[in-house]
């Protein structure tokens, strides 16, 4: 077909929307005269026909359709622009667009297209350790997948950065490309090819990081693993292998400059400013595959404190953005001031300006002023980066601390989302904050964290699942905000079939039922649909009830139970009673004896704060001795194999007991607690009169105090925990002991590791007795030694974890005596993993024993379960 006049459009802002590629790129025609270069394409104009020229990988229809071009329909200018981009980033073809005017009216389209040269299969050469499919995968390509030439450099940079971080400090990769065309001698079409030459060079290990120049962070590493100074307080990546040369790290030098720039913050933290951390040499094997990295320090001087002022500074809303202005402050400075542990003379750290920062931020929460990424700029409390000026002749530095204050905020209400089929009330209960209040951001926490320790909305085998969180909305009045929690339902129904083995129960197998937010009024329309409506929470779900079902069969233990709870009998709400419901059976097999133990009982409790409440309840059932070690037998060395009290015990025994006490729990999570508090004091009366056969009191006191070191939720810091336990048992009546089964006994996972489970004397006849007074305690240290983000938020979760620990413990036969030669002291670490499959390895080494005493010592202990 031949064309009069053409002419030719250039598509408008494709330049510009295109310049990021490195090929240029524009619509553009070549026209015949100067007077038809001025002509425009008009809108509305009517395509007659279109015809394509050029293509060869992507059909005409392809093409004209990505055009936005249709025989009959009118031109569209803009949307022939849009096209014209499409088709470049969509198939990598450039196009040109050409008209005339049609016999009959309208316009003949000509697109004169130029798909760009590609690489069905790039091709690496050179690589050794490295195969294909990984540099695949590096290059961000899967086989066969198509490669555009102008792409090359670009998967080239990914390939460096890939080697490099494997520790390929020397790598190179070069490309080469070969364009398509026809071979001039055999006249065949050749297609475009694309090489990766890599040289790999060595794989390079970290031997040594030599410091020089840090005379007040001096590098220490004692026992091992304990160190202390710059690159313990820096936490560098990058160290020394600890065994000759197993662990070594690679050597990335992404990571090394991460490290400087870390000690040099840890120097500006303890007030050297001027402080110069820099990499004076890297000094390589000849081989090239061990590297010592030479640091030099240059420490310079530590920075006093001159003066220090407070500054209040207002946000104000401009056009996009906000502007900052000076304010007054909204409370007496010299109240401010008392808070800060920054003073005049002091040497300037940065560690203690964080400090000041915190302590303000929970000063001004108390009252309303609240920072937290939901509020606008406008509304937020923010703690601003202190102005620094410095004298010259002398170390001095003047600290002046700019808060924005942003707005007092009230809670107009309190709006719940989320929770579809769980009761409002059963959320509402567990949130302090009340519509009119100032809103407190601990209390608000605090609700939070109730909210997210109930379980009801999480789910341990998703970690996707978002945990309960709360933001503020704004009303019409910029004082007064909407606090709105947001929930997802988590788990309807646990069914658990798990199998593992632990150092204190021995193997173990387990089938669990459990529903955690168990509603028994809410009943299924039909049985013969039960299944569906409880697994889409139609059925027996929302009301915040419990119910657990297990049955775990064991080569030591075995164990039964049945349990139901409802925390709001009458719907109080806030003073709330409660009721308990359970039904046990216990068989556990020891070296001496065998024990099954049976019990059925109920417990009502009474809220006193909504973390806490007093409870009573009553308890029935027996636990019968059997298979005495050779019957109790005497031998030439012992009147009897077995202590006297548990030979005198064998049989069946009933027991009745009505118990009291009162309970506080306020932890941030019910199974993975990282801080709160958890206290439990109760007292069980074993009489006559209730059923039983042996008359005695237990007083029993517990105590569990978790404390994080970084206050903020969102973050996964280290973590101790201390625990203090101490019970009593007193006979009265006719009984001069207490039975040898309900006494207390020490050992394994739970008390005192180090020592086999109930390991701990006294002993008789080499097992133990037991006593009837109990006083023991731990003391932990957690790190989160792996750490993630949980998707789709900021939030981070522990995956492995390690720690150190100390336990003490100490039995007495007696009632209220405690013999403090009789105190064992262990001591060791421990780490385990948190999910999917709940693992704990705890070492542990007794460090005060008692001679003689017949104990029986575990280094090792551990727990698994796999469901």
């Amino acid at each position: 077909m031949h064309f009069v006049g053409p002419m030719a459009i250039r598509a408008r802002d494709v330049v510009v929307a295109l310049g990021l590629f490195t090929l240029p790129f524009a619509a553009s025609v070549a026209v015949g005269g100067a007077s038809v270069a001025q002509e425009q394409f008009t809108v509305g104009e009517v395509v007659r026909s279109i015809t394509v020229e050029g293509n060869s990988r992507y059909r005409d229809e392809q093409l004209i359709s990505m055009l936005g071009l249709a025989v009959g329909a009118p031109l569209g200018v803009e949307s022939l622009d849009r096209g014209i981009r499409q088709l470049f980033e969509t198939f990598h073809v450039r196009a040109s667009i050409e008209k005339r005017a049609a016999t009959d009216g309208g316009i003949d389209v000509r697109v004169v297209v130029e798909e760009l040269p590609l690489d069905l299969e790039p091709r690496f050469v050179g690589n050794v350790d490295i195969d294909d499919d990984e540099l695949l995968e590096w290059a961000g390509l899967r086989e066969r997948e198509e490669l555009f030439l102008f792409q090359a450099p670009r998967v080239r940079d990914r390939l460096m950065r890939a080697y490099r971080d494997e520790g390929y400090y020397f790598a190179q990769v070069n490309v080469v490309e070969r364009p398509g065309g026809v071979d001039e001698a055999t006249g065949e079409f050749v297609p475009p090819d694309v090489i990766f030459e890599v040289e790999e060079g060595p794989e390079v290990k970290v031997r040594e990081i030599v410091f020089s120049g840090n005379e007040s962070l001096v590098n220490e590493r004692r026992y091992l693993f304990f160190k202390r100074g710059l690159s313990k307080l820096a936490q560098v990546e990058l160290r020394s292998p600890l065994f000759f040369s197993w662990f070594a790290k690679d050597f990335v030098d992404e990571t090394l400059q991460a490290d400087i720039i870390a000690m040099r913050e840890v120097y500006r933290d303890f007030g050297y400013l001027d402080a110069i951390v820099e990499v004076s040499e890297l000094e390589f094997t000849e081989d090239r595959e061990w590297v010592t990295v030479h640091v030099a320090i240059d420490e310079g001087g530590r920075y006093k404190v001159g003066s220090i002022t407070l500054e209040g500074v207002e946000r104000v809303p401009t056009p996009g953005t906000t502007q900052d202005r000076p304010a007054e402050l909204v409370f007496p400075k010299e109240e401010l001031m008392e808070l800060l542990d920054l003073h005049v003379g002091d040497t300037y750290e940065r560690r203690i300006h964080n400090d000041d920062a915190r302590a303000l931020r929970q000063f001004y929460g108390e009252h309303g002023y609240i920072d937290h990424r939901s509020l606008s700029r406008v509304d937020r409390w923010e703690f601003l980066e202190p102005e620094l000026t410095f004298e010259a002749d002398q170390p001095v530095v003047h600290v002046t601390y700019r808060i924005a204050q942003g707005r007092q905020v009230f809670i107009r209400e309190i709006p719940i989302v989320g929770n579809l089929h769980t009761q409002d009330r059963v959320i509402r209960r567990l949130i302090t904050m009340q519509p009119g209040e100032a809103a407190d951001p601990r209390e608000i926490e605090r609700s939070r964290a109730r909210i997210q320790s109930t379980g009801f909305f999480s789910d341990q085998f998703d970690i996707t699942h978002p945990e309960p969180s709360y933001r503020f909305i704004d009303t019409e009045d910029p004082n007064w905000k909407d606090l709105e929690f947001f929930v997802d339902e988590g788990q309807v129904l646990t069914f658990n079939i798990a199998g593992g083995v632990s150092s204190n129960n021995g193997a173990f197998g387990q089938i669990s039922l459990s529903m955690r937010n168990f509603d028994v009024r809410n009943m299924p329309e039909s049985f013969g649909g039960i299944v569906d409506d409880i697994t889409t929470r139609e059925a027996f779900h929302g009301a915040g009830q419990e119910l657990r079902l297990s049955a775990a069969p064991g080569t030591e233990v075995s164990f039964y139970n049945i349990r139901f709870t409802e925390p709001d009998l009458f719907g109080d709400h806030v003073d709330r009673i409660s009721l308990s419901l359970s039904a046990s059976k216990q068989v556990r097999l020891y070296s001496s004896h065998d024990e099954e133990r049976r019990e059925i009982g109920f417990r009502l409790g009474r809220a006193v704060t909504i973390d806490s409440n007093v409870f009573t309840g009553f308890q029935t059932g027996s636990v019968d001795v059997s298979d005495i070690d050779r019957d109790g037998a005497p031998s030439l060395s012992q009147p009897l194999s077995v202590p006297a009290d548990l030979k005198a015990q064998e049989g069946n025994l009933k027991l009745a007991h009505i118990i009291a006490g009162y309970s506080l729990r306020e932890v941030d999570s019910r199974i993975n607690t990282r801080n709160g508090v958890r206290f439990t004091f109760e007292n069980r009366l074993y009489h006559e009169a209730l059923g039983s056969e042996a008359e005695f009191i237990k007083s029993e006191l517990r105590f569990d105090w978790w404390s994080e070191f970084d206050n903020d939720p969102e973050i996964v810091s280290p973590y101790y925990h201390v625990q203090l336990g101490t019970g009593v048992a007193v006979p009265f009546g006719d009984d001069d002991s207490v039975p040898y089964t309900e006494r207390y006994y020490l050992g394994g996972l739970n008390t005192l590791r180090g020592y086999r489970f109930r390991g701990v004397g006294p002993n008789e006849n080499g097992v133990p007795i037991g006593g009837q007074t109990m006083l023991h305690g731990t003391l932990e240290y957690r790190v989160p030694l792996v750490k993630q983000v949980q998707p789709g938020t900021y939030r981070e979760y522990e995956s492995i974890h390690g720690g150190l620990f100390i336990d003490f413990g100490v039995l007495d036969p007696e009632e209220f005596a405690l013999d403090p030669d009789e105190v064992r002291v262990t001591a060791g670490f421990l780490f385990g993993i948190g999910a999917p499959i709940p693992l704990t390895f705890s070492f542990g080494w007794p460090i005060v024993d008692v001679a003689g005493s017949g104990d029986s010592e575990r280094v090792f202990g551990f727990s698994i379960s796999n469901n």
